[in-house]
Parts: structure tokens; C-alpha cells; sequence
């Protein structure tokens, strides 16, 4: 018999509980990096006895090491603890539309492998690109290394029917089986989520929302979707397709056209496209690609005062303003953070959103409302596909006992193993 949180439980029921420890304590560290034992209690509600007897099992089988220690005010040490940074590895890859980006993420979360190409927007991507990335960041691990590569995550924009079916306008995807193609293709399991809800998941554990129970990440750039936390849950819907914020009309009235058939949607408005689309038209030069220029270029021409530039981010910024309003007076977020192309126009663009926001919001609402900028830039989407592929093999029983079990053999368990390797990176890959 074993004495839990007060009570008596049978070893196969300690058994069970032990998981959730576990995951209470790995979940706990990926998020604040380092905690003592006595931050872990009075964070996971688990009591001493508990959390000893996990930290003995972690610090034995290599997956968290003693990071130091610190001296209280009485003079007694206190162990901080932190995770193996190469415990595990995550498989990552970010489907946004423009560029492909592959990565490979330590136990942290932290990018080691990179490789990333332009892709076509609106043409059909194969998955065989994906996997050819997939594979250049795993050779750049050593075979040790390799047999720790635990589950992959994989970020995509558009939606996601039940059976792993996206449809996705930018890749050129109608009804595409991404699921079962990169399931056939990938030797490990894959955990799949849209691109607004493994942002908000990244810069919830590790960005500028750390910790944040009620919080909007607002992606914009060749389209616009939102995550959304709420009372520390990550809103998805019944289909898991809730983010769609880009398809909220502004103006019906409005000659922009959407993709999606609709005129005035957000997206028709305030995407990077669609601003390039206009500042070309009102400077004389419609009917010309919008895909050969970058949106960072009309907001250089705004800040040095072109028009024509001016008018558009300014209409840009207040139609994302009307949209938030939206979502402010629903939801009461606490913070709001932008993201994707609005990092580099940000300067240019909150002031509309504030303005808007004060005419179309409950005043109370906004008193403690935070508007700031992302923190994991455009490594947003790789941060969040690691977090997604972290949480959910905390959550898969046999993922969960890899990540539990013997990770190498080390002279002081608990202890950063010594080691001095060459690492010759692959083409395309910078090392984090």
C-alpha cells in the first residue's frame, strides 16, 4: 500500500497515478524551464512524498537533471531541477503557405536542426517534400540520438476534416489526405493541429503568454486565423476548426473578395496579400502579381510617408481592430498577441486596432487588456508544432514510458553527460 495525497492506494493504483505525476511534472518543467521541488508541490497540488519519489525516477532514468542550487533565507539549499535538453527529440514542420520550414526540437522545444524552402502559393504541395526535409534534419543526429526521436508535430493552415482530409487554398489543397499520406511516409506518430492553435500553444508554454489563462494569438499573413486560450483551455471547437477569424465579414459592401467566395471578409482586407493588392492598385499599378512583393515593402512605404501606403495599413489596422472587437467583447482576453506579417508592421498597425477597439468594445473590458508583439517570430509555427508533439506524448501511455525510461548511460545520473562532437549540418539548416 502507498500513502497518496493523504490516502491509502493499492500498487496498481499508484501505478496509475505515478503516470499523471509524471506528466504533471514534465509538463510543469518544459514550461518554466527550471523549478524547484517546492515549486513543483505547490504547482501540481502533489505532496512531498510524491514528487520525491518522481524526481528520484527522472533524475535516475536521465530525462531532468539538477540545474544548481539555491540558498534560502535560513540558509538551507534548495535543488532546482530542470529537463535533459537531449532526452527526447520532436520531429517539426510548419505547412504556412509561403515556405516550408522543418526543424528538429530538443526535449525544450529549442530548434537544433532547421531546413526550409520557398514554396509556391495556391500550387499543390506534395508530401514528398516534407518528408525530404523530414529526413535532412534526422541525419544530422547520431544513431544514439536517432533512437530518441519520439513523435513528430506537424502545423498546417486550413482545415482539417475528421479523417486527416485539408483543404487549404494557399497549398493548393482540396479534401487533401495529409493525415494518412505523412502517416504512411513518417516512421514515428504524428500529432497534427492547425496553425492559430499550435502558435497560441507556443507562446502560451514558452512566449510572451507564458502562463496566460486567457489569451488571442492573431496570425496574419497569407491569410488570418487566431488560437485562443480560454480559462487555461485551448478553445477548438466541436470539429477543432474554431480560429477562423479571417472569414469574419467587416464589410459586405466591400469590393474586396475573398477565396473563400465571400466579399469583406477579414482576410480580403487585412492579409499580406491583399494589403500588397491594394497599395498596387492605389498607386497605379493594378492588375500587376502581388506575390513578387513583400508586404514589408508597404509598410516601409507608410513610414515614409507614401499615401497610398498609409491608406492602406491604416485600413488594414482597422479592420483587425473591428474583428478583435469582436473577439475582446466575447471572450475578455487578457492579452492580445500579434503575430506572422503583423510583427513587422506592428508599430503601424496597433494604433488603428487600439482606436477601433476603444469605439466597439466595453470600456471595462479593455482596462487590463495587453496588445503585444510575438516574442518566437516567424519560429512560431516550429515552437508550437514541438509543444503540440511534447503535450501529446505526455498524454500517450507509450510515449509517455520512452520519455520515462533509461535515456543514456552517465557517469553522475542527474547530470549534463560530458561531450564534445563535431556537428556538420545539413544543407539549408542553421544549428539553434
Amino acid at each position: 500500500m502507498w500513502l497518496v495525497n493523504g490516502r491509502l492506494k493499492s500498487y496498481n493504483n499508484y501505478l496509475k497515478v505515478a503516470d499523471q505525476w509524471f506528466r504533471d511534472i514534465l509538463g510543469l518543467l518544459y514550461q518554466r524551464r527550471t523549478a524547484t521541488r517546492g515549486e513543483l508541490i505547490q504547482a501540481t497540488g502533489l505532496n512531498p512524498a510524491c514528487i520525491s519519489l518522481t524526481i528520484q525516477h527522472l533524475l535516475r532514468c536521465g530525462a531532468v537533471q539538477r540545474a544548481g542550487e539555491l540558498r534560502s533565507t535560513g540558509g538551507r539549499k534548495r535543488e532546482v531541477l530542470k529537463l535533459n535538453s537531449e532526452a527526447g527529440y520532436f520531429v517539426v514542420v510548419d505547412l504556412e503557405g509561403t515556405r516550408l520550414r522543418v526543424g528538429l526540437t530538443n526535449f525544450l522545444g529549442d530548434i537544433r536542426f532547421r531546413w526550409e524552402e520557398d514554396i509556391v502559393l495556391r500550387q499543390p504541395l506534395g508530401v514528398r517534400r516534407v518528408t525530404q526535409g523530414v529526413q535532412m534534419v534526422l541525419r544530422s543526429l547520431e544513431p544514439l540520438e536517432r533512437a530518441r526521436v519520439l513523435s513528430a508535430g506537424v502545423s498546417y493552415t486550413g482545415l482539417m476534416d475528421d479523417s486527416g482530409r485539408v483543404t487549404a487554398v494557399n497549398l493548393g489543397w482540396k479534401d487533401f489526405p495529409l493525415r494518412e499520406r505523412l502517416d504512411e511516409s513518417l516512421n514515428m506518430p504524428v500529432f497534427y493541429g492547425n496553425d492559430g492553435h499550435c502558435k497560441i500553444l507556443a507562446e502560451r508554454w514558452v512566449g510572451v503568454a507564458e502562463g496566460c489563462a486567457n489569451c488571442v494569438y492573431i496570425l496574419a499573413g497569407v491569410g488570418i486565423g487566431i488560437g485562443c486560450f480560454v480559462d487555461g483551455h485551448l478553445l477548438e471547437g466541436h470539429d477543432g476548426m474554431a480560429g477562423e477569424f479571417g472569414h469574419l465579414t467587416i464589410d459586405s459592401s466591400a469590393p474586396d473578395r475573398c477565396n473563400c467566395g465571400k466579399n469583406g471578409c477579414l482576410e480580403a482586407i487585412a492579409s499580406s496579400p491583399n494589403i500588397v493588392r491594394q497599395y498596387m492598385e492605389k498607386s497605379g499599378r493594378s492588375g500587376g502579381d502581388p506575390q513578387g512583393h513583400p508586404v514589408t515593402e508597404v509598410f516601409a512605404g507608410a513610414r515614409e510617408g507614401d499615401p497610398a501606403a498609409r491608406a492602406v495599413v491604416d485600413r488594414a489596422g482597422r479592420a483587425l481592430g473591428v474583428g478583435l472587437s469582436h473577439l475582446v467583447n466575447l471572450l475578455n482576453p487578457q492579452l492580445v498577441v500579434l503575430g506572422g506579417d503583423l510583427i513587422h508592421g506592428h508599430d503601424l498597425l496597433a494604433g488603428p486596432i487600439r482606436e477601433e477597439l476603444a469605439g466597439h468594445c466595453a470600456p471595462k473590458l479593455l482596462d487590463r487588456l495587453e496588445l503585444r508583439v510575438s516574442s518566437l517570430g516567424h519560429d512560431s509555427g516550429l515552437k508550437g508544432a514541438a509543444s503540440l508533439a511534447f503535450l501529446n506524448s505526455l498524454r500517450d501511455g507509450e510515449l509517455l514510458k520512452r520519455m520515462t525510461g533509461p535515456v543514456m548511460l552517465q557517469e553522475h545520473p542527474g547530470e549534463e553527460p560530458s561531450r564534445n562532437r563535431d556537428r556538420q549540418p545539413c544543407p539549408n539548416e542553421k544549428v539553434r
